[in-house]
């Protein structure tokens, strides 16, 4: 396979995960949960997303890291941290995944001036989110190939808004937990 069509490839693959995730999680608001599951079940599954916090509280930190690394021109430290900020990404969807197909949505109790804070919050944190993946996967792809000026352009971009996604992944979390209908 040439390096063109290499890039073809793998542009072709980024557009469809691209596309396929955000269809996929939408989807999952029409699907109705999983009925043959005990209470107990049910309930600790709404520890998921207690977990999904961790995920990208600490794919936070390997952003915060990956940068730290690269400006003091760590590169194998810098490949290492965004690495593990991707699998924690990867590990992040696919508990979301399980717990929107297994649980009733849980609708946010808060009131006045802390909803719309939430909402706010919350729909910035969708639409970035859905927007992050190609980015994420090109520049993620550019680093691997050592295709500096083109990966350093994008990273520029790709960075605040993948960290600020996985900030307020964990400040969503926060803010819908006590609604959640675990004891």
């Amino acid at each position: 396979m040439t390096m063109l069509e290499n890039e073809r490839a793998v542009k072709r693959f980024v557009w469809i995960v691209a596309v396929t995730i955000p269809v996929a999680v939408a989807l999952l608001f029409f699907i109705p949960p999983a009925e043959n599951l005990s209470e107990e079940t049910r309930l600790a599954l709404y520890r998921l997303p207690q977990f999904n916090a961790c995920f990208n509280g600490a794919a936070f930190f390997c952003l915060i890291g990956s940068l730290v690394a690269i400006k003091n021109k760590n590169i194998p430290l810098h490949r290492l941290l965004n690495t593990v900020a991707l699998s924690l990404s990867v590990l992040f969807l696919l508990s979301y995944v399980a717990f929107h197909l297994t649980t009733e949505s849980t609708p946010y109790g808060g009131e006045g001036w802390m909803r719309t804070v939430y909402f706010i919050i919350l729909i910035s944190h969708i639409l970035l989110s859905t927007g992050i993946i190609p980015l994420v996967l090109f520049t993620y792809y550019r680093g691997l190939r050592m295709d500096v000026d083109r990966h350093r352009k994008l990273a520029r971009v790709t960075w605040p808004i993948w960290l600020y996604v996985t900030a307020t992944g964990v400040v969503v979390y926060w803010m819908i937990s006590p609604y959640y209908p675990i004891g």
